[in-house]
């Protein structure tokens, strides 16, 4: 497969895709299937976002690094596919990674997957580099990680995601693997990018680690050391991403936890990765339904899968917090009586300043559907999903006290930041009609709207 190949394929489909339930803010491929966020860097004066892809159809099928660039976030500009599964390292899938950027030229570290014909299957990571961020050459002594580099037990199976970054002068990078049948996060270690070596697994015999451990990140916020993962749990329970917060000791290169807790609450958010720009840790995730992951491909839409919104995440005094790292053009704030009805953009983020107190809701309408959240208890907000598709009900647990509520709102996406960012949980629903509608119940409060329409 080639660049070339899918690019054509792409732009000779893009017309198809339909226009439905595709969202406005939140970043989708130009045509067919998204995945993983990769590669998230600011980088030669924009934001890159690169991301698993297959151009060729809507479902998930060997991957390519799709790309978009943006200088706010917002705005994205579809590039042409930055990688495709041309080497015999990589030809069933250019799989998961990361970017950095060295001696101003930015290089990538990915997994390059193989299924034999006989069903085996092997991972390695490799490296590629670009000079203008479109264009990548891959290094011709790929793969600098294989199975000889595993721990005892490790599956070259499942070893993938690598999220490189730098300590003290040297380059390292977490990487997910399967050893003797679980997940663990594993740390290499090189100096130059090219040459690397295995130096321990930061996190392992936790069942939150699940069968298999996916899409590691690693950063520092607030003091403490974290550690993202996703992750298959076994016997079909829900896959979800944890943060896992302690200290990092590096003269052992052991993780000492201290806390591990959701970095969302939500079933449809998965494959964080984060990237700092400014001072600012910031977080996308993969929103997919969890439940009905290719009800878009059954249903002819042409694409598939959606970034979630940019998300910065912060320590105000040891808790962690996530905002939208976005902001509307044009900016409305009311006040709404306690039984409220109202007009609302189909692209928005709505604030209400203070909350919900218990017993207080809005209810989020289309024509076809409604999204219910109930402040049920001091510390629970139930959120749930009504229509003829399905019915979800989802409590998303709070801090006690009341904040800021913030809702992304968009065509076929939902992200609830409860307690001022405290409590976040992402949605996908599929309604055939947008929602325009929001009804309030509760004590008058201040409800500010930033619309993406303009």
């Amino acid at each position: 497969m080639t660049i070339q190949a899918a690019e054509k394929f792409a732009k000779e489909n893009t017309a198809q895709v339909a226009a439905q339930y595709r969202p406005k803010i939140h970043f989708a491929a130009p045509y067919g299937w998204l995945n993983d966020p990769n590669g998230l860097i600011y980088y030669q004066g924009y934001y890159h976002l690169y991301y698993q892809h297959n151009p060729y159809g809507a479902n998930w099928d060997t991957m390519h690094w799709g790309h978009g660039r943006s200088k706010d976030l917002v705005h994205w500009e579809d590039l042409p596919i930055a990688m495709a599964p041309d080497e015999e390292y990589d030809r069933s899938g250019v799989f998961s990674g990361s970017a950095i950027v060295h001696d101003n030229r930015l290089y990538v570290m990915y997994t390059g997957h193989v299924v034999a014909e006989d069903g085996t299957v092997t991972e390695t990571q490799n490296i590629a580099w670009s000079d203008d961020s479109i264009h990548f050459t891959k290094y011709e002594k790929n793969p600098v990680l294989a199975a000889a580099q595993l721990p005892a037990g490790g599956d070259p199976a499942d070893f993938r995601d690598p999220k490189v970054f730098t300590h003290a002068g040297r380059f390292y990078a977490v990487i997910a693997a399967a050893v003797d049948g679980a997940g663990q996060i594993l740390l290499y270690e090189s100096e130059d990018l090219l040459h690397w070596q295995y130096t321990s697994s930061l996190l392992a015999n936790l069942p939150e680690l699940g069968r298999m451990t996916e899409c590691p990140d690693f950063f520092t916020i607030g003091g403490q050391d974290a550690l993202v993962f996703s992750a298959i749990m076994p016997n079909e329970e829900p896959h979800l991403v944890q943060i896992a917060l302690g200290k990092l000791d590096w003269a052992t290169k052991t993780f000492q936890m201290d806390s591990l807790q959701p970095l969302d609450q939500g079933l449809d958010f998965y494959a964080p990765q984060s990237f700092e720009h400014n001072g600012r840790r910031i977080v996308i995730p993969w929103l997919r339904h969890a439940e009905m992951v290719n009800y878009l491909a059954d249903h002819d839409q042409n694409w598939n899968g959606q970034m979630g919104i940019p998300r910065i995440l912060t320590m105000v005094d040891g808790q962690l917090r996530q905002t939208p790292a976005v902001t509307g053009a044009a900016l409305q704030t009311v006040t709404l009586a306690e039984t409220a009805t109202r007009s609302i953009p189909v692209a928005s983020i709505l604030t209400l300043k203070k909350g919900l107190a218990v017993g207080q809701s809005i209810d989020l309408e289309s024509p076809d559907g409604v999204v219910k959240l109930r402040q049920t208890t001091a510390d629970t907000l139930e959120l749930q999903v009504h229509c003829d598709l399905e019915q979800r009900q989802l409590p998303i647990k709070t801090p006690t006290g009341q904040g800021a509520l913030t809702l992304v709102l968009d065509r076929s996406a939902l992200e609830v930041f409860a307690s001022d960012g405290a409590a976040v949980a992402s949605l996908v629903f599929f309604f055939p009609s947008a929602i325009d509608t929001l009804k309030y119940a509760g004590e008058a409060n201040q409800l500010t709207v930033q619309s993406f329409e303009a």
